[in-house]
Formats: C-alpha cells, sequence, structure tokens
C-alpha cells in the first residue's frame, strides 16, 4: 500500500438510508477466527523481516576490518645512505563469524535507525487494529473481526483483544448502531473515530492493518501443521465449514481444491496441514460453545506461532512476502523500521486474550430490527482496557458493573507492581 494512503481509501459509505443487512450466518464467525491467528502471524513476521534485512545485507559489498601486521625491527645501521623501500600494505585479517554478525547487526541498526518513526502515540503502548474483511470486493462491507493488538512495553505484555462487533457504540454523525457498521457508513476512519471516542472504548488506535478472510487458508497451509483432538460431535459440525469455505474459495478463484475432512465415526488426534481444514476447525463453536471455540483458537494460534518461529530463513522470507501482498495497512515505511528494530524484544514478550466488552459488563439484547446486540457499560469497559492494556491499577469499585454487582476479572503481568487480579 502506498505510503500515503489514507485509512479506508478502498472503502465508500452505504446510501444515506440504507440500514445494514444482517451479515450471513456462515460468515459471522470466519473473520474473527482468521484474524486471530493472522495477528500472531504478523507479530513473527516481524522476526521474519528482520532476519531477511540481515541476509540480504550479507550480500553486499562490504569492507572488512583490517588489522595491521606487525613492523619488521629495523636493519642494523650502516654508514651508507640506506636504500629507502615502499611500507608494504597490511594483510586484512579475517572477520570471525562473531565479528561479521556484529558488524551487520551494527550496520542495520543504523540503516533502520535513519529511517524509523515514533509510532508510539503513548510512550509506552502501542495500538494496531486489525479488521477482518468479510467480503471479496476492494469495498470493506462491514469489519467482521476486529481485533486490538497492543504492546506494552513497560509490562512486557502483548494483549489481544477482540472487540465484540455487535457491540452497541454511538457513531458519529450518524446514530446508535452497532460497532462493525462503522466501516459500511464511513469506513475504516469511521471505525477508529468510533472506537476512539470518549462515548464508547475511548482507547487510541495508533495504525490499522486489513486482511481477507479467504487469505488465510493458504497461510495456515504455510504455518502448519498443528496436531488437534477431534470428536465425533465436533467433527460432523467441522467438515461443513471445511466444505463451505472451500465453495467460496473456489467460486472466487475458479479453482477446485480437494476437501479433508475429519472422520465422523470416531474420535481421534489428527495432525493436519490443509488450510481449510485448519480453518474449520478453528470455527468450531456448536459443540463446545464460544468457550470452547476460543480455547480451539488459542491451541492452533500457539502451534502455528511456534512452528514460524522454527522456519528455515528462505521459509520465513517466502511466508513474509506472502502475508505482505494480503494485508492493507497506513503504516508507513519509517514505521515499519521503527517496529522492526523493536520486534526482537517484542517476540519474548507474554501473550494474553482477552474481550471487550468484558464478561460482566454487558448483557445481550436485541435491537430495533430483532438483530443480537451487546448492551454496554462503557465505564467499567474503559476502566477494564486501563487496566489491562494500560497497566493501570483500578479498584474493585472501578471495575464492578452496575448490571452485574460483581468486579470484572483483571490480568496484571507478573513483571508489573498494578496490583493483583480481582475476583
Amino acid at each position: 500500500m502506498d505510503n500515503n494512503a489514507k485509512r479506508g481509501r478502498h472503502l465508500k459509505a452505504a446510501p444515506e438510508n440504507e440500514h445494514p443487512e444482517q451479515p450471513e450466518k456462515k460468515k459471522k464467525h470466519v473473520g474473527r477466527t482468521v484474524i486471530i491467528v493472522i495477528a500472531a502471524v504478523i507479530l513473527v513476521v516481524l522476526l521474519a523481516v528482520f532476519l531477511i534485512f540481515r541476509d540480504l545485507y550479507s550480500q553486499m559489498n562490504t569492507k572488512p576490518r583490517t588489522t595491521p601486521e606487525p613492523t619488521a625491527a629495523p636493519a642494523a645501521v650502516i654508514e651508507a645512505t640506506p636504500e629507502v623501500t615502499a611500507t608494504p600494505e597490511p594483510t586484512p585479517r579475517p572477520l570471525t563469524e562473531e565479528e561479521k554478525a556484529e558488524l551487520e547487526e551494527m550496520e542495520l541498526r543504523s540503516s533502520l535507525a535513519e529511517s524509523a518513526e515514533d509510532v508510539m502515540s503513548d510512550s509506552n503502548v502501542y495500538n494496531i487494529l486489525l479488521i477482518g474483511a468479510d467480503g471479496r470486493t476492494e469495498e470493506l462491507e462491514r469489519s467482521d473481526a476486529m481485533i486490538l493488538l497492543s504492546i506494552n512495553k513497560t509490562t512486557k505484555t502483548m494483549w489481544l483483544t477482540s472487540l465484540m462487533r455487535d457491540t452497541q457504540v454511538e457513531i458519529a454523525d450518524w446514530g446508535i448502531g452497532h460497532l462493525n457498521w462503522a466501516t459500511r457508513f464511513g469506513g475504516v476512519d469511521m471505525l477508529i473515530n468510533t472506537i476512539e471516542s470518549t462515548r464508547n472504548f475511548a482507547v487510541n488506535v495508533d495504525n490499522w492493518a486489513m486482511v481477507d478472510f479467504l487469505d488465510f487458508a493458504k497461510i495456515a497451509s504455510m504455518v502448519g501443521p498443528i496436531t488437534v483432538t477431534v470428536t465425533k460431535e465436533e467433527a460432523a459440525d467441522i467438515n461443513p465449514l471445511i466444505r463451505e469455505a472451500c465453495q467460496l474459495n473456489d467460486a472466487y478463484y475458479g479453482t477446485d481444491v480437494p476437501r479433508c475432512y475429519f472422520p465422523t465415526d470416531q474420535d481421534g488426534t489428527y495432525t493436519i496441514s490443509d488450510g481449510f481444514q485448519i480453518l474449520g476447525y478453528c470455527r468450531e463453536r456448536h459443540v463446545g460453545g464460544d468457550t470452547g471455540r476460543s480455547q480451539k483458537q488459542r491451541d492452533a494460534l500457539m502451534q502455528m506461532w511456534g512452528n514460524v518461529k522454527k522456519m528455515s530463513l528462505a521459509e520465513q522470507y517466502a511466508l513474509a512476502k506472502d502475508i505482505m501482498s494480503i494485508i492493507s495497512t497506513d503504516l508507513t515505511m519509517g514505521q515499519c523500521a521503527s517496529l522492526l528494530l523493536q520486534a526482537p524484544d517484542f517476540l519474548t514478550y507474554d501473550i494474553q486474550m482477552q474481550q471487550c466488552p468484558t464478561p460482566g459488563s454487558f448483557w445481550r439484547g436485541l435491537d430495533a430490527n430483532g438483530l443480537s446486540i451487546y448492551n454496554a457499560d462503557f465505564v467499567i469497559n474503559r476502566n477494564f482496557l486501563r487496566a489491562t492494556i494500560y497497566g493501570e491499577p483500578m479498584s474493585a469499585a472501578d471495575l464492578t458493573s452496575y448490571w452485574s454487582g460483581n468486579a470484572v476479572q483483571v490480568y496484571y503481568p507478573p513483571e508489573s507492581d498494578t496490583g493483583d487480579e480481582n475476583g
């Protein structure tokens, strides 16, 4: 994407009086599953690109350091005028592998530092909004999934916060509606303004990145395999999801991808590498509910995370090229350079996942059109985000919803001194 591109440049507003239709059930949960996995891949790609920089730099014609050889003892002085001879050029000493690596590291960091820009609106926390599109057009009709990836350098924690798409919010210049409607009526700009509004989540968004869910299968194939345990009941639910994703892919690309299904006559543990099969596994929720689906996503996420870190440089390079070719973002080259400089540290951080509105701070109801909606206590949820993402200490009263009468659960990283978990 061009560095001067604006947020949502490929998006357009819906007609003034058009009311968003209820999304098809078959797409409802795809994006939010995909974006969690893509988020992890993006983090690892930072490491891959860092290594790529080192590899490319090693191909350059560099000038190694030289160590002069000791000069010979002078000849005995005689009465005759000594013949003047030229001083021989010193013979370069080959650099050791450690010295080469150190030199490359210094040159790379110097090069990146020259083009780096400040990406932090808060000196300790960087937030990038990851958006999962629910269509295959250049227009983003609805943001099917929204995850805020937050990097806290003080607590050394990365947060993946799912912003629930059906949360009832106030959309500027439009009115009350679902959070994901904001993209339809004003593109990514309006979505971010809605999230940042003090009437809603009041959390800053530094940058954004967007992916389309159908590209996940290709990426999952590259970062597999993963090992999963599937019951007969789960297999019966997963297989139609696999077939659905393959049909959508074939309709768009004009292909006929093979269908890899799970056995439905027995429970089993399987090692799978097919992207559509991994996608179907991560989408299953009818047997274990949302809790079970979240656990599947976490299990798959951590296995794929480990696989990418074990890839060779060539494999990481291929993955990075594929990932970068499908992501739309407002990150500039300088901001990417700044992130690359810090990537080795970021990849050692603790990873935490959460949703907002958080359980205990909302109730589910229906809007005027009979669509499911989350009615949130935003005072509590704003405090919740401050406590988790920013590590601010909060009292039980700050985190107690007037609906439930109980304090919501907050995880404080062990490294921080911000407080204990609220019960």
